[in-house]
């Protein structure tokens, strides 16, 4: 076992199963959210949401800034079995001081300071709780993504069965929350003994664990500015506005995501790379994974963006049925956070985080939470859920675009621009297609199915015939690439 979780798997195996497993993943909340929105309906939802973002707060001081940080250093060190027991250990001694930390918080925020919604927050301290057993970022600078892809996809399972056989309606909410809570910690837990056997407990002295201690904090810092306009959205909704408005915005971020996160499934798994191409300094082979990381996210990216602008309004109607036909609205606006978030993490995976640019990016974080903050709050009031979606937009591009403008020794913004260009041509003749079709067919699910059938024919044709034309050499290496992975 010890041998096996030491020796890397090859790229496109951890994407194949990164891939598969995140499909599990969305796929199942894709099944389970109509359910939910008609079963437990927005209050309650809304509900679980904002516990469920205040309880994410101390998850994230557990977490510190472990999951960058801990993939790039156990990435480094691994050849060494010595270093990477020590390397481990000491990271781990941090982590698990931060999580009891993080634990004690949140209950004396349960019981002191919580003044609503206190039985549901209560059972929240299950998932502050798991944190504390949580090592994928281990798994992941190990590059070794299917026992985390298994497990996680396993649980997901369970927790789906659990939901159709016990949430039945409203009153059900401490229910659903135990179980959502209850599947996380289990998740964790089940791998911890495959690492103990793996990487067994050695001594560690306090240089050991120093060593971690400002690297983890600056990332931490980053986290927590990069929390403050996702997570607080939610929390700021919450304050400013009801519980039925985090939903109707929760949901309409679960569609968004189900794009963002397959786009983001590249980054993940080049990301170790990068991390030993920077250590040696092989910047040709830090550009390659982020050509290979860019042109999927514009492949996904744009097909989605568009086709959500498309048919968002029919969708959500049909989806989530009409308490929640407001958040068709909400997934167009939003729908071009897919290509910016995107972008802005490939960048980010592939040269700011390798490179080390760990405190300038805390930096681009805090001045984007800032404006969304600001611009979230101050919107609020006229725009209600839209206010904080538009915050949310001019922050994210704000920090990509300084984040491209850090890079531009290593890549141009010219060369990003335009390998962008043909997929939004393409889009945009997607767009218009769907649109026509339909005016004709009408509303329905057999309509939206002809739609997305329709529209995703036009966009890959267009796609194969730039590729054919523009980039040959990608498209026959892709081809290669699928055939080996059959043998994998």
């Amino acid at each position: 076992m010890r041998n096996n979780l030491l020796k890397p798997d090859s790229s496109k195996k951890n994407f194949v199963f990164q891939f598969a497993y995140q499909f599990v993943i969305l796929v199942i909340p894709l099944i389970v959210s109509p359910y939910l929105t008609r079963t437990l309906g927005g209050t309650s939802l809304g509900i679980y949401a904002y516990t469920n973002s205040i309880a994410y707060y101390f998850v994230v001081f557990a977490m510190l800034g472990i999951d960058k940080y801990g993939q790039r250093i156990i990435s480094q060190r691994r050849n060494d079995i010595i270093n990477l027991r020590k390397t481990f250990w000491s990271l781990y001694a941090v982590h698990f001081i931060a999580s009891i930390f993080a634990l004690s918080g949140y209950l004396t925020y349960v019981f002191f300071i919580c003044k609503s919604d206190i039985t549901v927050a209560f059972v929240q301290t299950i998932y502050v709780a798991s944190a504390v057993f949580d090592l994928t970022w281990l798994f992941y600078g190990l590059e070794k993504f299917k026992s985390v892809a298994i497990r996680n996809a396993f649980v997901r399972g369970i927790s789906t069965v659990a939901i159709f056989v016990l949430v039945r309606s409203p009153s059900d909410l401490i229910i659903y929350t135990a179980i959502m809570a209850a599947t996380t910690c289990i998740g964790q837990i089940v791998l911890f003994p495959q690492v103990v056997v793996a990487i067994p407990p050695i001594r560690v002295d306090k240089d050991n664990i120093k060593e971690h201690i400002k690297p983890l904090f600056t990332l931490f810092a980053a986290v927590v500015a990069a929390t403050l306009y996702t997570v607080f959205d939610k929390t700021l909704l919450g304050i400013m506005m009801n519980k039925e408005s985090i939903a109707y915005y929760e949901y309409s971020d679960k569609i968004i995501n189900v794009a963002k996160t397959f786009i983001g499934i590249i980054s993940m798994v080049l990301y170790p790379k990068a991390c030993k191409f920077a250590d040696v300094e092989d910047y040709n082979g830090m550009h390659s994974n982020l050509e290979t990381s860019l042109t999927i996210t514009n492949l996904i990216g744009f097909a989605s963006c568009f086709g959500l602008l498309a048919i968002s309004d029919q969708f959500a109607l049909l989806y989530y049925g009409e308490e929640f036909a407001v958040c068709g609205d909400i997934i167009a606006m939003m729908s071009p956070l897919i290509l910016i978030i995107a972008i802005g993490e490939a960048i980010r995976s592939q040269y700011i985080f390798p490179l080390k640019m760990d405190m300038t990016m805390v930096k681009i974080l805090f001045l984007s939470a800032g404006i969304n903050l600001v611009l979230s709050a101050s919107l609020i009031p006229f725009w209600g859920i839209r206010g904080v979606v538009f915050g949310s937009i001019v922050a994210e591009l704000t920090g990509l675009v300084i984040e491209v403008y850090l890079v531009r020794k290593y890549v141009s913004m010219k060369w990003i621009f335009l390998e962008c260009m043909p997929y939004v041509i393409v889009g945009i003749v997607m767009f218009c297609v769907v649109k026509v079709v339909s005016s004709i067919t009408g509303n329905g699910w057999l309509s939206l199915g002809v739609q997305v059938l329709i529209g995703g024919i036009v966009y890959c044709i267009g796609v194969l015939l730039y590729m054919y034309s523009f980039k040959r050499e990608f498209l026959d290496r892709g081809f290669r690439s699928i055939l080996r992975k059959l043998k994998l």
